[in-house]
């Protein structure tokens, strides 16, 4: 079993590399006197506000890993074209209740995201210099609006790294990990369908729990959809592995 999650580690370095390399100050709502003052009015602490974010990406299970994957991309800059582009790629896409252009603008208001806005020449257009500007005449400064992670969507996009949510999965029940892992890789052959899982697992003692001191069998859709929820599995026209589904399993296979 591919229990060691070095990778996992080596990722989430990276990620945290590139947040500090992509950080002019202006991401980072916490340390812009502006955003201090606005957040000690409205009483809101970053824990608060880390919780209102994650909040936001879970409360749709049909956007949530979309969303997440959105708030990882934009670790560098982006554009809601970029964004869009990026999200079509995923099978998750075609199911979410929301565009991707909604779920970054979401992610920027709640401060998941910073919005960056640019002139002609490329510079950071400031508040200051719209200072005293009609409507017109700062839609004619603005020409690129972009999006970027900000340091507490930074961390939620560690704390949300599916690796990080199946390692996670398989420690709260080490008396299935196994089952997960052979699961996984069953899943990696070709795409399944839940009567192939269903095959695959039925009668086995994996799926006898104890409840109330009885013994009640569970599901074999148990499985698939803690393994969905942690990130690892996408159902596009059967089971299939995510990105990081095969990434688990790419020293072995």
């Amino acid at each position: 079993m591919a229990t060691d999650f070095k990778r996992l580690a080596q990722e989430n370095q990276w990620i945290s590399k590139r947040c500090e390399q992509e950080d002019n100050g202006l991401s980072r709502p916490a340390e812009n006197d502006e955003a201090i003052l606005s957040r000690k009015k409205a009483g809101i602490s970053l824990e608060d506000k880390k919780r209102i974010i994650n909040r936001l990406i879970t409360r749709q299970p049909l956007n949530r890993e979309l969303m997440m994957r959105i708030l990882a991309f934009c670790i560098e800059e982006r554009t809601i074209a970029d964004i869009d582009r990026f999200a079509a790629g995923f099978p998750e896409a075609s199911r979410a209740t929301e565009n991707p252009a909604y779920m970054a603008k979401s992610l920027a208001r709640e401060d998941g995201l910073s919005i960056i806005e640019r002139a002609a020449d490329g510079h950071e257009v400031t508040s200051e210099e719209k200072e005293g500007l009609t409507e017109d005449e700062i839609d004619d400064l603005v020409v690129l609006v972009g999006y970027r992670t900000t340091d507490i969507g930074c961390e939620i996009v560690v704390e949300h790294n599916p690796l990080t949510r199946l390692a996670d999965l398989m420690g709260t029940r080490p008396d299935r990990a196994d089952t997960f892992d052979e699961l996984l890789r069953f899943i990696a052959e070709k795409p399944r369908s839940y009567d192939d899982v269903k095959s695959l697992l039925s009668g086995r003692p994996v799926l006898e729990t104890v409840i109330n001191g009885r013994i009640e069998v569970v599901q074999p859709s148990v499985f698939i959809d803690k393994l969905e929820r942690a990130g690892i599995l996408v159902w596009d026209k059967g089971w299939k592995l995510t990105e990081e589904g095969r990434s688990y399993l790419s020293d072995d296979l």
